[in-house]
């Protein structure tokens, strides 16, 4: 799908050529910018200033694969564990009934939820590492840097030649996607939408005001265009109240909750109000069920005992390398029996072991990059919790891409694809060079991000 480059894939596809000729900025963008939005001048990550090129396939098989594939995982409590409350305590909540029971009865609501998907490309095409569920993604930021990263090449700087090369503003694909399902959840009523946004885990207050200065514009943006008003609000949500069927913050009446933590803390008077249908929340007490990376293995046994339809089976068992919860057990791998905990032990180079609740690269043991002593003690620890999963190791092709001194290497690149329901909110890339492989590849580890353009011919 993307033209050799001397034996390796390009970042620019079969643009190379075309773009390669200009070499003289540096390799790493200056954020510090007057085309930056202030929230993120002082950006955290090193953001490449060579953008990645992707022609319509790979642009087709990201999209069919953010689209279908948590609609999928939805369907798995019903599928897997035919909605039984104890199976599901067991598996996803240490036994504990009654969060199960609160699990499903957010479940039950059919909310759609935002989802990226993390993936690399392989010879054998794109592979999901893991699916990542509801408002906390990261990966829309690099879009921010859109109109830097034009200036910097004139095929994508130039007016005449800009439809060629399209990119996806991912946030504003989101907040389109959030007030059309507030709009659908709890109406419109007084013409009037406000949503909070919790923000508590952001303790700096220039980076809070900032960062939600910076929705509120595209929120208010999105209900203009429906003759809406409203605003966005902070604060802390234990504050809230249930006051004559309406959710309010002061006197403001919230209509939509978003959670940017990586733990969902939900007070019972927002629970309430959202049994009742008085606030859009997809950061449900469900979220910790649908986000459980051993999701993909129940995904797996699933479509290989044909419970999707057949399209939806194929598309599950070419994009989801082998995986497994780790335990003891005996299971197939392969086409052959295998016992799980040896058979990992002795063929640590072809898997990852990972905690189903992890994050930013933690947690994530590759065993193609430890000793034996290293992976043995990753093993012991996920046979113990019982919260983890082993995966077939899915090494990236080597993309040719600039290093921090502009030099031409090898790189790895892994691949962030956002869904909102039906719509699709483009791709994000993180990339590390081959000589300096690590294993884990993820922004807060060092990684360098790359902003994605479609080619439209």
């Amino acid at each position: 799908m993307i033209a050799h480059l001397t034996e390796e894939y390009t970042i620019l596809s079969d643009k190379f050529q075309e773009f390669r000729t200009n070499s003289s900025f540096p390799s790493r963008i200056d954020t510090n910018d007057a085309s930056v939005p202030d929230a993120f001048k002082i950006y955290k990550y090193p953001v490449t200033a060579w953008p990645v090129l992707i022609n319509k396939d790979m642009t087709d098989e990201l999209k069919e694969m953010s689209l279908k594939i948590p609609g999928l995982m939805q369907k798995i409590p019903a599928l897997y564990f035919e909605d039984d409350i104890k199976k599901i305590a067991d598996f996803y909540f240490e036994g504990n009934e009654i969060l199960a029971e609160f699990a499903m009865m957010c479940h039950a609501k059919n909310l759609e939820i935002g989802c990226r998907l993390d993936l690399t490309y392989t010879q054998d095409g794109f592979k999901i590492l893991e699916a990542n569920i509801g408002s906390s993604l990261g990966g829309w930021q690099i879009q921010n840097f859109e109109t830097l990263i034009r200036r910097n090449h004139p095929e994508l700087a130039d007016e005449n030649k800009k439809e060629n090369y399209r990119t996806r503003n991912t946030m504003q694909l989101y907040i389109k996607f959030l007030v059309e399902h507030i709009i659908k959840f709890v109406g419109n009523k007084n013409k009037t939408l406000n949503l909070f946004v919790d923000m508590r885990d952001i303790q700096d207050e220039l980076e809070k005001k900032q960062s939600l200065d910076f929705l509120d514009i595209f929120f208010k943006q999105e209900l203009d265009k429906r003759g809406l008003k409203g605003e966005v609000f902070t604060g802390n949500m234990d504050s809230m109240e249930l006051i004559d069927g309406n959710l309010r913050l002061g006197d403001k009446i919230i209509h939509g909750i978003i959670v940017l933590t990586m733990d969902v803390n939900v007070t019972p008077v927002v629970f309430r109000a959202f049994m009742m249908d008085k606030v859009y929340l997809p950061d449900h007490i469900g979220l910790s069920m649908l986000g459980d990376k051993r999701n993909l293995s129940l995904l797996l046994e699933l479509a290989q005992k044909g419970k999707f339809s057949p399209e939806e089976n194929a598309l599950i068992l070419k994009s989801i390398p082998w995986t497994s919860f780790v335990e003891n057990k005996k299971t197939i791998f392969k086409n052959k029996e295998i016992d799980l905990p040896e058979f990992l032990k002795t063929n640590k180079e072809q898997f990852v072991i990972k905690a189903s609740r992890g994050y930013q690269g933690k947690d994530v043991f590759i065993g193609k990059f430890l000793n034996d002593s290293e992976w043995n003690e990753a093993l012991e620890t996920a046979l113990k919790s019982c919260a983890f999963i082993a995966q077939e190791f899915s090494d990236s092709l080597g993309f040719s891409a600039p290093n921090e001194q502009n030099e031409w290497t090898p790189h790895k690149l892994i691949w962030g694809a956002f869904g909102f329901g039906d719509c699709y909110g483009g791709v994000w890339v993180r990339m590390s060079e081959v000589k300096t492989d690590v294993g884990v590849i993820n922004s807060a580890t060092g990684a360098v991000e790359a902003i994605v353009f479609e080619i439209a011919n």
